[in-house]
């Protein structure tokens, strides 16, 4: 009889721990495969334990054949991620995971598009007969969205409404599957304990090696790089909640089943949810706008930069010095006269 095949997908948004998490499931004898994409100084020092294949092989060309740009808060369709213009690259996602799982049972990836592509994938899942777990990865909001303006740039706002866009359909979209909240302060305070968790949740065999687990707490997660701590008097008093008031809904909630006082099937739990999904979808059309200013925004900087890199703007530089002057003169001189009639 074959044995059952595991994928273990981590879900959240960037800047929320999410490659400290993945990396975690290598300590509990999960392989992430060898195609792991490099880390650097500015975003993740030690590693950001992506699948290059996943990221650029399947999640890029999706993107790439919707014309999608997943850096925004909208999501794909359930329709558009299985539409029949998939169908190349859902072969090729077939093909990858029988290649993962040809020598392991327990194969896991991260992505933060992961979230926006969930209805390609478990379709995909199904018809392998894989069993699913997930991991969803909780950080403060408000620490997520400095990190991730650290980073990027982005208004801390921005940050928010990712956050909030990225855990609601990481919640809403593993009903009824196997699945954990990881909350990524506990981790760095707590790593055995919430290792243990996960190894609970799943029914992993317990490793007769402890090697994996002593490197990954004691060597690997690294204190330090939590620079943009963050705490619950901070989600009342910060003017930028102002933005996304149900991210502090949504943080108490997952909190408690971050810390096991609820699971996911409480009533508590699933009256609080329909509560904030309702709240969601009123407040939703002003997101969906935002997002579509703010793809502009980065469509229109992103032309900006492919002028300024022209050969013809680098030549016309000292006449725009020139005319620049010019129009500054104009300009005080036209504000000159305003003035000059109005008081004069």
């Amino acid at each position: 009889m074959q044995q059952q095949k595991n994928i273990f997908v981590v879900l959240g948004v960037a800047r929320s721990g999410t490659s400290a998490i993945v990396r975690g499931l290598k300590a509990l004898g999960i392989d992430l495969g060898a195609h792991m994409t490099p880390g650097n100084e500015k975003w993740n020092a030690k590693g950001f334990f992506e699948d290059t294949d996943i990221v650029y092989n399947i999640h890029g060309a999706i993107f790439s054949a919707l014309h999608f740009a997943p850096y925004g808060m909208q999501a794909l369709s359930e329709a558009e991620q299985t539409d029949a213009c998939l169908a190349p690259i859902r072969e090729a996602a077939i093909q990858l995971l029988q290649n993962r799982f040809l020598k392991t049972d327990y194969w896991g990836f991260k992505d933060p598009s992961t979230v926006k592509l969930l209805a390609f994938w478990q379709s995909i899942f199904r018809e392998m007969h894989i069993q699913e777990n997930y991991i969803i990865a909780l950080r403060n909001p408000l620490a997520m969205a400095e990190s991730y303006q650290h980073v990027t740039g982005s208004d801390i706002e921005v940050g928010l409404l990712l956050w909030l866009m990225h855990l609601i359909p990481a919640v809403e979209n593993t009903h009824g599957k196997k699945r954990i909240v990881i909350n990524y302060e506990r981790l760095l305070e707590h790593p055995d304990l919430q290792l243990e968790r996960i190894r609970t949740t799943f029914a992993l065999p317990e490793l007769s090696d402890l090697t994996a687990r002593e490197t990954y707490t004691e060597d690997f997660l690294d204190k330090k790089l939590h620079r943009h701590a963050r705490h619950d008097p901070d989600l009342v008093s910060h003017p930028a909640m102002g933005i996304a008031p149900l991210c502090t809904r949504v943080w108490h909630l997952l909190m408690k089943v971050a810390t096991d006082a609820l699971n996911f099937e409480h009533p508590v739990f699933q009256s609080e949810w329909q509560t904030i999904l309702l709240e969601l979808e009123q407040i939703k059309p002003v997101y969906d706008y935002l997002d579509r200013l703010l793809k502009n925004n980065h469509q229109l900087k992103k032309n900006l930069r492919d002028i300024h890199k022209s050969v013809l703007w680098k030549m016309l530089y000292p006449l725009r010095r020139v005319d620049s002057t010019f129009r500054k003169r104009r300009q005080a001189a036209r504000l000159k006269k305003r003035l000059s009639k109005a008081y004069g």
